[in-house]
């Protein structure tokens, strides 16, 4: 990690000034890329074709493209700023919750279709 003037660090070896000017974005978005091409090089292959020639997507093609990026995407800035622990610790507690709300959907589920008479 790249450390700033203020002690502050993120990954791929990018400074949080590297995030104010173009140049610094432009790094972002490879260092994106290469993530992206190590993760899913087909997904990677996608992104760049639609990169070349954005008019060829259509909207629902556009949508399942933004669809497939996002969790690459939210691994990527995980890893970029450093809270990978953190992200992976409120997936753990949301996938908790999820069980016990599914849980949750049976019980009542199964007391409706026991309150519900037969015709």
């Amino acid at each position: 990690m790249k450390r700033d003037d203020h002690g502050l660090a993120l990954g791929f070896d990018i400074s949080f000034d590297d995030l104010y000017d173009r140049g610094g974005l432009l790094q972002v978005d490879r260092a994106f890329l290469a993530d992206l091409g190590a993760r899913d090089p087909g997904l990677a292959r996608q992104l760049a074709e639609a990169r070349r020639d954005p008019a060829a997507l259509t909207p629902a093609e556009q949508s399942a493209l933004l669809l497939a990026l996002a969790p690459a995407l939210d691994d990527f800035l995980a890893e970029l700023f450093g809270i990978r622990a953190d992200v992976a610790e409120r997936e753990a507690a949301r996938e908790a919750l999820a069980q016990g709300l599914r849980a949750k959907r049976l019980v009542v589920q199964r007391r409706a279709m026991k309150a519900v008479k037969p015709a």
